[in-house]
């Protein structure tokens, strides 16, 4: 039995939608994900979006603001 429900679980994992992480889309270093590095995964991203998940207002997404985008789904995986 305990087998089934670690498949099921790893199972679970695998099917859910795979979020990127600020780690993820940065590529300069900064551990912030600015407009253009968010596009090349979000394609459909627009500019006011970015802005209006962008809480703190000083241009970047930090991890905290992409999961509260991602939880609200205003980030989808497939946008």
């Amino acid at each position: 039995m305990r087998r089934v429900a670690v498949g099921a679980m790893v199972a679970a994992l695998f099917a859910a939608p795979a979020f990127a992480s600020v780690s993820d889309i940065d590529t300069d270093g900064e551990i912030l994900a600015s407009f253009a590095e968010m596009v090349v995964i979000y394609s459909d991203l627009t500019e006011e979006t970015f802005a209006e998940i962008d809480t703190s207002g000083d241009s970047f997404l930090d991890e905290a603001e992409l999961a509260a985008a991602v939880e609200a789904g205003v980030l989808t995986a497939d946008q």
